[in-house]
C-alpha cells in the first residue's frame, strides 16, 4: 500500500513533491519524492536522497522550483532538521541547514530567494530565519522563548507567541520591530497565517485563521491604517472550523479546508484586490479527510492529500477552474481487504449535559454483515488533548474491526472541531470532566445496544495513551483490557523528562507545576494507582499492553515503565511493545503491523476479541 501525503506544487505548476511511504519497500520509511507535473500529468517520480535516518516530514520548492528543502526527523524523533537539494536531476547533494545547537529545525516557507525555517534550541529559545540556499548565510528575523515563525514575506514574518489555548501573532517588521495584530483575548488562538506584499502605504496584509471573538475558527483579514492594526472577516462558517486556508501569489484565487464534525469539505474562493469573496464554489472530495493545501502562483492548480477509512491518504491535484481532481500517484484504494465501510457520526451527552460525538466502525460478521447487537467495543482515544477523532485511513485499528471488534474513537470534550469553547472545556480543572466523558462514552455505548458491556476495551496514543491509563485507574471494573501507545502516567515526571518547549505548552492545559502542583498529583494515573487498595474492591485488575518509540522525547518512555512496573507490583497483568527505531509517531509498516498484530492477540488473550 503506498501513502503519498504533505505535497508540494511548484509556483509555477511544473513539478511536485510529496512524501511516499511505500508499505512493500525495503523499510517502508517515508522518503521524500519529486517529479515534472506537465498538463496535470505526473512524469517519472524520483526519490531524494538524504544521508541521514528516519523519515521525510516535509517538503517546499523555492520560487523558481531550483531548490527543494526537505525536513527529515532523525531516528523518528521530534527532533526535526532541514536539507537543501537541487531539483536537478543531475545533482544529487544534499547540504544541511542547521546549527550545532539547535534542538528542531521546522520549515516554514520561502521568502523569495531565502529559505525561512523555525529553529529550537534545547532550552526552548526559538528563532526565525531567513536563510541564503546559495552560500548558507543566516539572518535572524526574530528570537524568543517559547515562539514560533509561521511566515515570512518581503521583509516582514508573522511569530506566534503564547502557550496553548492562548495563542497569539506578532508581526516582525524589516527593521525587528513588533507589534501584535489582534487585540489581547485570553482563550483566543491565532497560529497560522500568511503575508501578503505591502501595500501602497508601506503596510503588508495578513491572512489569519483565528477563534478570535468566535467560536469557530474563520480566516480574517488583517492591515494596519494609521498605525492602527484593523481586521475584518474573510471567510466564516457557523458550524464549522477552518482547518487550512491558502491564496495563490496572484492574490485572486484562495481555497480552503472546512471542518464539519471530523469530515472535510474543499471551497475554491474568487477575490477581488481587497481580498473579498467574490465567488465560492465546493469542490467534490473523494475521500472523507482532506488536508496539506498547496496553490500554484496563479491559481489555476493546487494540491492537497485525501483520505478515507478505506482508502490510504493519497495526493490529489486539483484543476481549480472546473473543479476537476486527480490522483497524481493513481487513487489508493485497499485491494484484497474486505471494505469497512462509512463510519456512522454519533452523538450523546455526558454526565453533565455537555454534547458529546464519535465515529463508530461497526465490526463484520463472517456473512459479510455489520453486527448490529451488542458487540465486543475498543474505544480508541486520540492525542493532544486537541486532536480530533476524524474519519482517516487506519491501518492498525482496521486489524482490530477485522478481528470481530468494533471500535469507537470519541471526540471528548478538550478535542478540536467543536469550536473553541468545547477545546478548552479540559484546561486544568476542567480535566476532571475530561475524564469523566470517559467513562460516559462507554456508558452511551452500552446503554444504546451497541457494545457488550462485559467486552469492553480501550487504546490510545499519547494524550489518548493517558486516558487509557486513567481507565485502568479510575474505573478499574470497566475495562477487560487497555492498550496505552505513548502515553504519560504522571504529569510532574513528564514535565521533568520531556523537551521543555513541549512541557512550557503544556501547562495552561493540564496545570503549572508551582500553582496547580496538587491538581496535576490528582489526575495522574501513577499517583492515583499509589493510593488504590492493593487487592479487592476497586483495586486496579485490568491488563495493559504498552506500546512506546524508545527514541520518544515527546512522552519518554520511562512513562510507561514507572506505569508498568507499578501495576506488576500489584499483580496485574502487563506486556510491552517497545519500537527501536521510533518516536512518538509509528512511521513504519513494519512496526505497525507489529502493533497491530500485538493488539489484536492482547484484545483475544483478554477475552475482547
Amino acid at each position: 500500500m503506498r501513502h503519498t501525503t504533505a505535497p508540494d506544487i511548484a509556483p509555477d505548476g511544473s513539478a511536485l513533491a510529496f512524501i511516499l511511504r511505500d508499505d512493500a519497500g525495503p523499510d517502508g520509511l517515508p522518503v521524500a519524492m519529486q517529479a515534472p507535473l506537465v498538463n496535470g500529468v505526473l512524469g517519472d517520480a524520483r526519490r531524494i536522497d538524504i544521508p541521514t535516518s528516519g523519515p521525510a516530514v516535509a517538503v517546499r520548492y523555492s520560487p523558481h522550483a531550483h531548490w527543494l528543502a526537505v525536513e527529515v526527523a532523525p531516528s523518528g524523533t521530534e527532533r526535526t532538521e532541514i536539507w537543501l537539494v537541487s531539483t536537478d536531476p543531475d545533482d544529487d547533494s544534499a547540504v544541511p541547514l542547521r546549527d550545532d545547537t539547535d534542538a528542531k529545525t521546522s520549515l516554514v516557507e520561502w521568502d523569495a530567494g531565502h529559505l525561512a525555517v523555525d529553529a529550537v534550541r534545547g532550552d526552548g529559545l526559538a528563532e526565525g530565519r531567513l536563510v541564503s540556499p546559495v552560500d548558507g548565510s543566516v539572518q535572524i528575523i526574530d528570537r524568543r522563548v517559547d515562539g514560533k515563525l509561521v511566515a515570512a514575506n518581503a521583509g516582514h514574518a508573522l511569530m506566534r507567541v503564547g502557550p496553548r489555548a492562548n495563542r497569539e501573532l506578532l508581526l516582525i517588521g524589516p527593521d525587528g520591530s513588533w507589534r501584535p495584530l489582534l487585540p489581547p483575548q485570553p482563550g483566543a488562538t491565532t497560529d497560522a497565517g500568511l503575508i501578503l506584499p505591502p501595500r501602497e502605504d508601506g503596510e503588508p496584509v495578513m491572512l489569519v485563521c483565528s477563534d478570535h471573538h468566535s467560536d469557530r475558527r474563520r480566516v480574517l483579514r488583517v492591515h494596519a491604517k494609521n498605525g492602527v492594526m484593523r481586521d475584518r472577516e474573510l471567510i466564516h462558517y457557523r458550524e464549522a472550523d477552518v482547518d487550512e486556508f491558502c491564496i495563490s501569489r496572484s492574490e485572486e484565487v484562495g481555497a480552503v479546508l472546512w471542518n464539519l464534525s471530523g469530515r472535510s469539505a474543499l471551497e475554491v474562493l474568487r477575490l477581488d484586490p481587497d481580498q473579498r469573496v467574490t465567488a465560492r464554489r465546493e469542490v467534490t472530495l473523494p475521500g472523507m479527510v482532506a488536508h496539506g493545501l498547496r496553490i500554484t502562483d496563479d491559481g489555476a492548480s493546487l494540491v492537497c492529500t485525501v483520505e478515507s477509512p478505506d482508502a490510504a491518504p493519497t495526493v490529489y491535484l486539483v484543476d481549480t477552474r472546473n473543479s476537476r481532481m486527480t490522483p497524481v500517484t493513481g487513487a489508493a484504494v485497499e485491494e484484497d481487504v474486505r471494505p469497512l465501510g462509512e463510519p456512522e457520526l454519533l452523538r450523546y451527552s455526558a454526565h453533565d449535559g455537555v454534547e458529546l460525538s464519535g465515529w463508530l466502525y461497526r465490526a463484520v460478521g463472517s456473512d459479510g454483515v455489520p453486527v448490529t447487537g451488542p458487540a465486543p467495543m475498543l474505544l480508541h482515544f486520540h492525542g493532544g488533548p486537541e486532536g480530533q477523532s476524524r474519519p482517516e485511513h487506519h491501518d492498525v485499528l482496521r486489524a482490530v474491526i477485522e478481528a470481530g471488534v468494533s471500535v469507537f474513537t470519541p471526540n471528548v470534550r478538550g478535542s478540536s472541531g467543536d469550536g473553541r469553547a468545547f477545546q478548552h472545556a479540559d484546561n486544568r480543572y476542567g480535566r476532571f470532566a475530561g475524564i469523566r466523558d470517559l467513562e460516559d462514552s462507554a456508558s452511551f455505548l452500552v446503554d444504546a445496544g451497541l457494545a457488550d458491556r462485559s467486552r469492553l476495551a480501550v487504546s490510545g496514543r499519547s494524550y489518548g495513551g493517558y486516558l487509557a491509563n486513567v481507565a485502568v485507574t479510575w474505573f478499574p471494573e470497566l475495562f477487560r483490557a487497555a492498550v496505552c501507545a505513548c502515553g504519560m502516567s504522571d504529569l510532574e515526571t513528564f514535565y521533568r523528562d520531556t523537551e521543555p518547549w513541549i512541557a512550557s505548552a503544556a501547562f495552561p492545559k493540564y496545570g503549572y507545576p508551582i500553582q496547580d502542583g496538587e491538581l496535576l498529583k490528582a489526575v495522574s494515573p501513577l499517583v492515583r494507582l499509589s493510593g488504590m487498595p492493593a487487592t479487592g474492591v476497586g483495586a486496579a485488575s485490568t491488563p495493559v499492553l504498552f506500546i512506546h518509540g524508545l527514541h520518544d522525547t515527546n512522552v519518554p518512555p520511562s512513562e510507561y515503565l514507572q506505569m508498568s512496573a507499578a501495576l506488576a507490583e500489584r499483580g496485574v497483568p502487563t506486556a510491552a511493545l517497545e519500537l527501536e527505531d521510533e518516536g512518538h509517531v509509528f512511521v513504519r509498516p513494519v512496526n505497525r503491523q507489529r502493533i497491530a498484530e500485538a493488539m489484536v492477540e492482547w484484545l483475544g488473550a483478554h477475552g475482547v476479541a
